[in-house]
């Protein structure tokens, strides 16, 4: 997956969770309070492999791996 497609290594927004979950079918935002919220990564049989709050330190490197690995990509609308 090209970097551009991947979060930030650190915190990151609301925007750049919903970039992700819109291109991932298994990545989603969970425990939404307020500005603050975890984006979870699970495996194809709907595990949960990693999750991070948007908040945390590095929170973006550690989804990134789990994204690279286990990221399912919707089919295009095209």
């Amino acid at each position: 997956m090209p970097e551009s497609q991947l979060l930030p290594s650190n915190p990151f927004t609301r925007q750049q969770a919903d970039a992700i979950t819109s291109r991932n079918q298994n990545v989603a935002i969970e425990d939404e309070q307020c500005i603050h919220f975890r984006l979870v990564v699970r495996d194809s049989e709907g595990r949960i492999v990693w999750r991070a709050w948007s908040f945390e330190t590095d929170a973006g490197e550690g989804l990134n791996r789990y994204i690279r690995q286990y990221g399912i990509l919707r089919a295009s609308s095209c």
